[in-house]
């Protein structure tokens, strides 16, 4: 009979211990699983806040791209690096913005250049008067007494360009006015109606196409008399 009851007894110490084992089995699943639940809700919810994030720096980058260039109503925009000498042209891409360049200028700048602002041109002309009694061709009026204007001539006439100061292009050369030569000024008179804009700045960059570099004639005493970049037959440097 005593074998019995202790036989007895380790059955019910068993039975309980498995009870004890299964319980606390299943506690350290359940917990397990609550925890692998957590943890997924958790990257659920990372990467909705990821998503969220990388849309918002989306529509920033946007937002920044688009508002880093200006916007207008003409065809044209014109910036000025007055301290590179150089200019250039943009046109607009397809959301209406001043993003594409399409072309490069050299020039010379002066002393009472701008150095800063956005202005619209005026009035063109064909022979504009200038300070000392020269002549510039292909004129449009910036502000005041500033205007792209040629190298100056010492008459209205096309063979008598000031040549040694055509050899200063790219420098810093002029009163105040924009020089440019013959092709190039004639280039805004031509296609930069009246209204649009040119801004003036100063950066070590010249511009998204660089700096052009201008011809010297002065030792060419035949055709130096004559912008190289006119294309009149009369020209000897088309000849």
């Amino acid at each position: 009979e005593p074998e019995e009851q202790n036989y007895s007894k380790e059955i019910e110490e068993k039975s309980y211990n498995d009870i004890i084992n299964n319980s606390v089995s299943n506690e350290i699943k359940n917990e397990v699983n609550e925890n692998i639940i957590s943890n997924e809700n958790q990257n659920k919810k990372n990467n909705n806040e990821n998503k969220q994030n990388s849309t918002s720096n989306d529509k920033n980058e946007v937002q920044q791209s688009s508002t880093k260039y200006p916007t207008g109503k003409t065809k044209y925009y014109i910036k000025v690096n007055y301290g590179e000498n150089a200019v250039t042209i943009y046109k607009k891409d397809e959301n209406g913005y001043y993003s594409i360049p399409v072309k490069a200028m050299v020039c010379s700048c002066g002393t009472a250049t701008p150095k800063s602002g956005v202005y619209k041109t005026s009035k063109g002309y064909e022979w504009g008067t200038l300070e000392g009694g020269t002549f510039g061709r292909y004129s449009t009026r910036i502000i005041g007494g500033i205007l792209f204007h040629s190298v100056p001539y010492t008459s209205e006439s096309e063979d008598s360009l000031e040549y040694w100061e055509y050899d200063k292009l790219g420098t810093t050369a002029s009163l105040g006015c924009v020089r440019l030569s013959v092709a190039d000024t004639k280039w805004i008179f031509d296609n930069c109606e009246v209204g649009t804009q040119v801004e003036f700045y100063t950066s070590s960059d010249p511009g998204p196409l660089g700096k052009p570099t201008a011809q010297k004639i002065s030792d060419n005493v035949e055709c130096r008399n004559w912008d190289p970049t006119d294309t009149s037959s009369n020209s000897p440097w088309n000849k």
